[in-house]
């Protein structure tokens, strides 16, 4: 088989040649990463290419979904070396063949900011990773039978080869939809009755979901009844529930509803929340009206009763049509105070 790189990545930046494992072949395995620290995928790429200890790996994906290689596939990286304590006895075949993990297998990182490896992957990360994981797959050839440890056979995380060191990564990486995208042939993403066209995905009603919205659709096994009800659109405030979040854009749907801020990616908002804050304010507001109009029209009867002074010798329309035409004139005056002087 020719070894070549995926087409899906978005930039080559490769560490030393003498950081690898030249010539290794690698592609027994599939190891999962995350960074524990870092959004982007180039400054974990810089790291790499300048670490005295000439760790590495061959991809990198960013909380922005963008794929960086830095070890052509033809060689190994520096990931995974050596098991520890309480490794998965999977590795045992390939240590006594190999020697060092690192001639073997394939890795993935992925960024993640917090050190214990907590937060989720954003919707264009997993994405990326999935379709990523997908085509090597087709390529080498992995199992992907469940391992019974929540797993694959021949995907695994860092974790089960140093449970001491590692024990976090790839902490809460997506296993279970991961087997179910890689189980569902990579199209699982699209919907029942929707169709996708590579960067448009359209629901049955005809509204289109595009860019990160679309990225989050594929990646959750969607329901297909769950209708986008119109397009996205930006807001300034993207949850009255929840000023915080500031602005940003927002697509609803018939039971959820995604939002998109700069500093959270696209997430899944909270509709419930959401729902009954604006109910309550709908109820306070209501309140606030019926008593209002009340007061008008108790303002309206006692006007219509109120009797018109008669002043004799004063015809009282003309007095009327008098004070309208005072009005109509203050108005004009008022109109032009408040243009800007030019």
């Amino acid at each position: 088989m020719a070894i070549i790189d995926p087409p899906m990545v978005n930039k080559l930046m490769l560490v030393p040649e003498q950081n690898t494992f030249i010539g290794a072949q690698p592609g027994s395995a599939l190891v999962i990463h995350k960074t524990a620290s870092g959004t982007s995928a180039e400054d974990i790429a810089n790291f790499f290419i300048n670490d005295p200890a000439k760790a590495s790996s061959h991809f990198i994906i960013g909380q922005d979904g963008e794929i960086v290689q830095c070890v052509h596939l033809v060689d190994g990286a520096g990931a995974n070396c050596c098991v520890e304590t309480g490794y998965n006895p999977y590795w045992n075949t390939l240590l006594q063949q190999f020697g060092n993990l690192n001639r073997c297998t394939i890795s993935i990182e992925h960024c993640d900011p917090t050190s214990d490896n907590s937060t989720p992957l954003t919707a264009a990360q997993q994405a990326s990773s999935f379709k990523l994981v997908k085509w090597l797959v087709d390529q080498y050839g992995f199992d992907i039978t469940p391992d019974g440890h929540g797993q694959m056979a021949d995907i695994k995380g860092h974790n089960t080869i140093d449970p001491i060191n590692r024990a976090r990564c790839p902490g809460n990486y997506p296993w279970s939809e991961l087997q179910t995208y890689l189980q569902g042939g990579g199209t699982m993403g699209v919907p029942t009755g929707w169709h996708d066209d590579g960067t448009t995905l359209t629901a049955p009603n005809g509204v289109k979901v595009v860019h990160g919205f679309r990225d989050y659709v594929l990646a959750h096994n969607w329901d297909p009844a769950n209708w986008p009800l119109a397009a996205e659109f930006s807001t300034g405030q993207l949850e009255a529930s929840n000023a915080s979040l500031g602005s940003g854009s927002q697509q609803v749907f018939r039971y959820a509803m995604l939002g998109w801020s700069q500093s959270r990616g696209v997430f899944f908002e909270w509709c419930g929340q959401e729902l009954a804050y604006c109910r309550q304010q709908v109820q306070k507001y209501a309140a606030q009206i019926s008593l209002d109009t009340s007061q008008i029209a108790q303002l309206k009867a006692e006007l219509a009763a109120a009797q018109t002074p008669a002043v004799q010798g004063v015809d009282a329309t003309k007095v009327a049509d008098r004070l309208t035409a005072i009005g109509l004139l203050g108005k004009q005056v008022e109109q032009l105070a408040a243009q800007p002087i030019s």
